[in-house]
């Protein structure tokens, strides 16, 4: 039960998704999502992989997210 209000807490200030087997939280940043395929539960230790083509408009998307929330960083750094 406590691993459960654990894993809950952590998903609501991580991104990532629970595993289908288990439950257990898999963390997943955006840039993880753009450079691996695979993604492995460290629960139970399925083993998740991602059809990159079949995912690829919306992986288009989240470069361009990663590009903006890059360039935001950078302005953020700019002292005036």
């Amino acid at each position: 039960m406590k691993q459960r209000e654990e894993n809950q807490g952590k998903q609501q200030r991580t991104p990532g998704i629970p595993c289908p087997e288990c439950g257990f939280f898999i963390e997943m940043s955006i840039y993880s999502l753009l450079s691996q395929a695979d993604f492995k539960c460290p629960g139970c230790l399925l083993t998740l992989s991602m059809d990159r083509e079949v995912s690829r408009p919306a992986l288009e998307l989240l470069q361009k997210v990663n590009t903006q929330m890059d360039n935001l960083e950078k302005h953020k750094r700019f002292d005036i």
